[in-house]
């Protein structure tokens, strides 16, 4: 088996020489090394190439989902991790999850849970974790709820190819996305419970921009809704547009989390997503024409807005 780490990278000069000394220290080595540069208007292809790096120069910024498709056309390994040239790899990620392709044939995806940290201050913001228990039992209704970073994965090329890659449309949740498009191609998931992969924070990225995130996630939960009709999955579905109604909220964004209310109604979700006995009653007595200008009052003021 071969094991290709695919870099999508832009302005990341800066970058390089911690990155690469991450992966030299690696306990195995990746068979494959590609980047592929979005355009950027440093030295990041220079460094890279005169280092003798296998480098795919884009000429129009097209972002994080077109560049990593391009490096999985490129690749020639039967599987490929995509990494950010800004985030960092434990010393023994490929030793790990490389031991599960080759115990188990079946499997397709290979996750590993995820620290987020801050750029500056190394404090971690975020812990992503996932139950290999857990997301064989419907994959799909997992996958939604638990989103599922680029950096997560080791990736079958083949599975991959087949659910046409990244969506290139958007440039937050895509990665997440890309789960839930695997997981409805039947792909056979396998989580390794440990941190092996470590995401770095920075202000300027585009997953900074929570507004338009909350609002791809709204977008995205509407598709779901159309393509998968079961109670599990439906469920699912409301559940999350609740969640994202409130975050919409927090944005300012009262129209978005409002339609985000009725995405829920519309999956069997009854408005809120609360057991308090006070919405217990009202659910019983008010129609989603009523509650759901409630909630998104009641929303409103606990967040101020």
């Amino acid at each position: 088996m071969s094991y290709a780490i695919l870099v999508p990278c832009y302005n990341a000069e800066q970058y390089i020489d911690g990155f690469l000394k991450n992966l030299v220290i690696q306990t195995l080595q990746f068979d494959e090394v590609i980047f592929y540069d979005d355009a950027s208007i440093d030295d990041t292809v220079k460094l890279l190439k005169g280092k003798g790096f296998n480098v795919i120069s884009g000429e129009v910024n097209k972002g994080p989902g077109y560049a990593r498709n391009q490096l999985a056309a490129a690749c020639k390994s039967e599987w490929m991790h995509f990494h950010d040239i800004d985030d960092e790899l434990d010393l023994d990620y490929l030793a790990k999850t490389s031991a599960v392709t080759k115990s188990d044939p079946s499997v397709d995806v290979v996750l590993c849970n995820v620290d987020w940290h801050d750029a500056v201050s190394r404090k971690v913001l975020l812990s992503w974790t996932y139950s290999n228990e857990e997301i064989n039992k419907n994959s799909i209704a997992y996958t939604i709820a638990h989103p599922i970073g680029g950096i997560n994965g080791l990736y079958r090329k083949s599975k991959f190819i087949q659910t046409g890659g990244f969506n290139t449309e958007i440039r937050i949740w895509e990665d997440a996305d890309l789960h839930v498009k695997l997981a409805a191609n039947n792909a056979v998931f396998r989580v390794i419970e440990e941190v092996l992969s470590r995401s770095l924070r920075y202000n300027d990225s585009a997953s900074s921009n929570q507004a338009q995130g909350w609002l791809t996630r709204l977008n995205l939960l509407n598709a779901y809704s159309k393509s998968f009709t079961g109670i599990v999955e439906q469920a699912e579905i409301g559940r999350q547009a609740n969640v994202t109604a409130s975050n919409l909220i927090l944005m300012g964004e009262t129209d978005a989390a409002t339609k985000a209310l009725e995405l829920s109604e519309a999956c069997g979700v009854i408005v809120p997503d609360n057991n308090s006995r006070v919405w217990q009653i009202l659910k019983n007595i008010m129609p989603a024409s009523a509650r759901i200008p409630l909630r998104i009052f009641q929303l409103r003021m606990a967040f101020k807005k």
